[in-house]
C-alpha cells in the first residue's frame, strides 16, 4: 500500500473523458484529423498529417494529466522566439503527474528501418502499463475506455494498437491513441506542460 494516501476512487480514464469528448466533436476547431483504424481504435492526429495548434496542445496536455490538470496559455513569454506562456496546475498533482503524464510506457514493434518505437503518456497507462511505479503508488483503474498519448512522427502500425487494447483489457472500439509529434505546435506545447512532473 501507498505511503502517498492517494485517492484511488480518482479514475483519470474517467476524468478525461469530456476533455476528449471535446476534441474528438470539435475537430475543425482544433485543427486535428480524427479517424477510425479497420480496427475500431480511434486515432487523432494532431500535427502529423494536419496543422494542429496550440490550443490542440493545451487540451491534449489536459489529456495526458488524465484530466487532473488544467493547462493555459498566455502571449506573456520574454522569449523571442516563443512568445506564449504555458501555466499549468494539478488538483491531484501525483496522480497527474506520475499516473497518467508521465510519458514511460516503452510501445516498440519490428526490426531494422522499420522499426517503431514510441514512449506512451495519458491514461491507459493507469490501465494497462506494467510499469513497476504504479506499485509503488499503489494506483491502477479498472478496463474501460481509455486513450493514450505518442509522441511520434508517423502513424504507428496495427500492433502498437493491439497491444495497448491487450494490455487493458478492453475491446478496440474503447482505445483512442492521440499523436502529437515533437516537431508541431500541439507537441510542443504538451511537451512544455509536463513542467510539473520534474
Amino acid at each position: 500500500m501507498s505511503e502517498l494516501a492517494l485517492d484511488s476512487a480518482c479514475n483519470v480514464n474517467v476524468a478525461v473523458k469530456p476533455l476528449v469528448a471535446r476534441l474528438r466533436e470539435r475537430a475543425a476547431d482544433y485543427r486535428v484529423a480524427v479517424r477510425r483504424l479497420d480496427s475500431g481504435v480511434e486515432l487523432i492526429d494532431a500535427g502529423i498529417a494536419v496543422p494542429g495548434g496550440l490550443e490542440a496542445g493545451r487540451l491534449v496536455s489536459e489529456i495526458c494529466m488524465g484530466g487532473l490538470g488544467q493547462v493555459s496559455l498566455s502571449g506573456a513569454a520574454p522569449f523571442e522566439r516563443w512568445r506564449w506562456q504555458v501555466d499549468v496546475t494539478a488538483s491531484h498533482p501525483v496522480i497527474a503527474c506520475l499516473g497518467s503524464q508521465y510519458a514511460g510506457w516503452s510501445l516498440n514493434h519490428g526490426e531494422g528501418k522499420s522499426a517503431f518505437f514510441a514512449l506512451g503518456s495519458g491514461p491507459a497507462r493507469a490501465m494497462g502499463s506494467k510499469e513497476p511505479l504504479y506499485e509503488e503508488l499503489g494506483y491502477r483503474n479498472p478496463p474501460g475506455e481509455t486513450v493514450i498519448v505518442l509522441e511520434v512522427d508517423r502513424e504507428p502500425p496495427p500492433e502498437i494498437a493491439q497491444k495497448v487494447v491487450d494490455r487493458c483489457g478492453i475491446a478496440p472500439e474503447q482505445l483512442t491513441i492521440i499523436l502529437t509529434p515533437t516537431s508541431s505546435l500541439a507537441g510542443g506545447v504538451q511537451i512544455v506542460a509536463r513542467v510539473l512532473e520534474v
